[in-house]
């Protein structure tokens, strides 16, 4: 069963939804940025996962609106990716933050993170400088929570461009 054009576009309209919540999370991560919390090596991650996430809802909202098929719903797979990955990073770093003994001083994945050639290219928004016990918290709840809940709204925002079907 196809479904038609116009029920594709409240599909489309969710991936520009998430597209656009990648972008104000991204934007919010860099102002806590700004305020002085240097982002760790897990808080990088979670950005470069709300990128990939950012990267396939943008674009499964504008193949969907123009012709939901394969293509868009690829597009919405790979924004589930990044989500899913995202939430996983996410879910370590709120285990962290429970347990700050964990960590230890000189992280090696933050090394390994700002040798990356991205973080030689935009390193205000790749560099790892911060330690990943040491969050601030919003409203009373730590920013990796706040982060795994990001990306299980902004990814279930996908789910319905995933399963949308060209009209015949």
């Amino acid at each position: 069963m196809s479904l038609s054009n116009h029920s594709s576009l409240p599909a489309s309209r969710l991936a520009l939804v998430s597209a656009l919540g990648c972008i104000a999370v991204l934007g919010a991560a860099l102002w806590q940025q700004h305020l002085g919390n240097a982002p760790c090596p897990l808080c990088v991650l979670q950005r470069i996962g709300y990128l990939i996430l950012l990267a396939g809802a943008a674009l499964a909202a504008a193949l969907g609106i123009a012709r939901p098929g394969p293509a868009s719903r690829a597009a919405a797979a790979v924004g589930l990716l990044g989500a899913t990955g995202g939430l996983v990073v996410a879910l370590k770093h709120v285990w962290l933050v429970w347990h700050p003994l964990q960590t230890c001083g000189l992280d090696p994945l933050a090394v390994r993170i700002d040798h990356w050639a991205i973080t030689q290219w935009a390193p205000w928004m790749f560099r790892a400088d911060g330690f990943c016990a040491d969050v601030p918290y919003v409203f009373g709840v730590s920013l990796p929570t706040w982060s795994a809940l990001g990306f299980v709204v902004l990814g279930a925002l996908l789910l319905p461009a995933l399963r949308a079907r060209s009209a015949r």
